[in-house]
């Protein structure tokens, strides 16, 4: 049976998965268009009490990755949702990688890297990793220098066998509004491995929660009637619609390609 069809704010390892997976949220796209075509997403649940422990730890993980010359790490933590949760993401250019040592272990050794690893197991209640795939076919890429912090994500979850009728109408039908919303940033991605292969992940990226207050975009591009109808196109197949709101931890992150992209131009 499929479930019934719902809308409302979630944070869980469904909802996310992907979250962030298509790149990461900084100004990276002030010098690339282009996303890894596949991204490790790493999906945590701390407990309670250890907040600063654990973020003090994610420093020291990304530390490692910069180390390993891992091009970019991006750690996130949900603002709506389970408010005990991170996601973290990293590009996967070859799913060879995996079969040796991890960045954690290349930067530091077998010794200290399962130490750290050891340390960071009593600060979490839940870890689950996944593999995305961007669908720039569905997304829209827009250099800017801006930064943006915030991004909604919104998970759709498709009945089974209809993919080539949601592709249609993700091609047709709302990404033509999201364009004549004028929306700058907005990137689909499909989990493969480690969750389910029928959920879409769509992230619009926001420079702050103020965006919020303008409304709904598809109103914006088609008006209120216009989105709701829309909307009602993808009965019978999605089955399933959840919202999430994700923070960019800067101070938790770092993007190899825009860092030396700044470094360039400050040069000049």
């Amino acid at each position: 049976m499929h479930r019934s069809h719902e809308i409302h704010f979630r944070s869980s390892a469904g909802a996310i998965l992907a979250a962030l997976a298509l790149s990461t949220i900084p100004a990276v796209m002030a010098q690339s268009t282009s996303a890894p075509e596949w991204s490790l997403v790493t999906i945590t649940t701390i407990k309670p009490d250890t907040r600063s422990e654990y973020e003090a730890w994610q420093k020291e993980i990304t530390a490692a990755y910069k180390k390993a010359e891992v091009p970019s790490r991006a750690v996130l933590q949900t603002v709506m949702g389970n408010l005990l949760e991170y996601v973290s993401v990293s590009p996967l250019t070859h799913f060879g990688n995996l079969d040796g040592p991890s960045p954690i272990e290349r930067a530091l050794g077998k010794e200290d890297a399962a130490g750290l690893m050891r340390k960071g197991s009593a600060y979490v209640t839940s870890v689950q990793r996944l593999a995305s795939r961007a669908l720039d076919d569905m997304s829209i890429r827009t250099k800017t220098s801006e930064p943006s912090e915030y991004a909604l994500v919104t998970s759709m979850h498709l009945i089974a066998g209809k993919e080539s009728e949601f592709n249609a109408w993700m091609k047709n039908e709302y990404l033509p509004a999201m364009k004549k919303a004028e929306v700058k940033n907005f990137w689909v991605s499909q989990t493969m491995f480690g969750g389910d292969p029928n959920e879409r992940i769509m992230v619009r990226v926001m420079k702050n929660m103020a965006e919020f207050d303008a409304g709904p975009v598809l109103n914006k591009a088609l008006g209120e009637e216009g989105a709701r109808k829309l909307r009602a196109k993808s009965a019978g197949i999605v089955d399933s619609v959840h919202f999430s709101v994700l923070h960019y931890r800067t101070d938790l992150s770092y993007d190899m390609i825009t860092q030396a992209g700044q470094k360039t131009a400050s040069a000049k």
